[in-house]
């Protein structure tokens, strides 16, 4: 079982500090995913992707410090959203029209200067919250046995019914609904925990 993650506050403050290893792990392991997923809606061949992700990581290792310290730039979510936001629109504008892969819904947002900004965050914000999930799944699954986690996966995520979940892992239907309940509540806990992190003014 793997040592629960620390607080989120106290994640930004190590990131704004810029010397420590394991908080820009921590950071890039949920966010880098999710920024190279957003530079690919927009139309950027994986390998652009990775150079974006990478322009986002190194800017906001660059600022987080002065971030911090300007209540004006408001909270990290909407900073975070803007850099990435600019850096993907950025990257897209320097690759020929041709080059690009897909005509998706950010790709469209992005290139049609009438787009409702909204529209475009709301996009990202839906990213942001998977990028939560998986990282925050990545997590919990260690602190559980097998059984517990698939009896979990299988009846929320996944489409199995109590009753085959239950004869596919040899558990009782009450072991299955115990496990499913105690995951889902671990889960939710961490998924806050890592929300928090950019919640802080």
């Amino acid at each position: 079982m793997s040592k629960p993650m620390e607080t989120r506050e106290s994640l930004l403050l190590r990131l704004s500090h810029g010397r420590c290893e394991r908080a820009w792990y921590e950071f890039a392991d949920i966010y880098r995913p999710m920024i190279v997923r957003l530079a690919k809606q927009s139309g950027l061949q994986e390998s652009d992707a990775d150079d974006v992700a990478q322009v986002v990581l190194v800017s906001i290792s660059r600022t987080i410090g002065s971030w911090r310290k300007d209540a004006k730039k408001g909270r990290f979510r909407a900073w975070l959203t803007t850099v990435t936001k600019n850096a993907v629109r950025n990257a897209v504008t320097r690759v020929p029209r041709d080059k690009l892969v897909g005509e998706t819904q950010l790709f469209q947002l992005l290139n049609d200067s009438s787009s409702d900004q909204d529209a475009v965050n709301r996009h990202i914000e839906t990213e942001f919250m998977r990028a939560v999930f998986r990282s925050a799944a990545r997590q919990v699954r260690t602190e559980f046995a097998e059984a517990t986690w698939h009896a979990f996966w299988r009846t929320t995520v996944g489409e199995s019914s109590v009753d085959e979940c239950a004869e596919e892992l040899q558990m009782s239907r009450g072991a299955v609904y115990t496990a499913r309940s105690r995951v889902m509540r671990r889960l939710q806990q961490v998924t806050h925990d890592i929300t928090m992190e950019v919640e802080l003014p």
